[in-house]
């Protein structure tokens, strides 16, 4: 006879979680940096590239700039987009 093994799909917590503030938001995007961080998962960069390309369109004088991050994305990376950009976005996909 067969033997059945349920696993508890939760995963454990890695360590403490952080609480924060939400980040402040602008009242528009015009004229403003915008920094796009990819965390290397496949398809997030087209879904990046694609909100860069809506948000070019509806927002005048938006530069836009992809970082290439991980998982977790290095600390040098984030800092660089928040060094370099008025406002960051961030995605995953599969």
């Amino acid at each position: 006879m067969a033997k059945l093994v349920t696993l508890n799909p939760v995963a454990e917590m890695q360590q403490t979680a952080v609480k924060m503030d939400i980040a402040p938001r602008p009242a528009s995007l015009d004229g403003l940096k915008l920094g796009l961080v990819w965390n290397r998962k496949r398809g997030g960069d087209a879904v990046l590239s694609r909100v860069g390309e809506e948000l070019s369109k509806r927002y005048k004088n938006v530069s836009v700039k992809m970082y290439e991050g991980g998982i977790p994305a290095p600390a040098a990376v984030l800092e660089l987009a928040a060094a370099e950009s008025d406002v960051v976005v961030g995605s995953s996909s599969d």
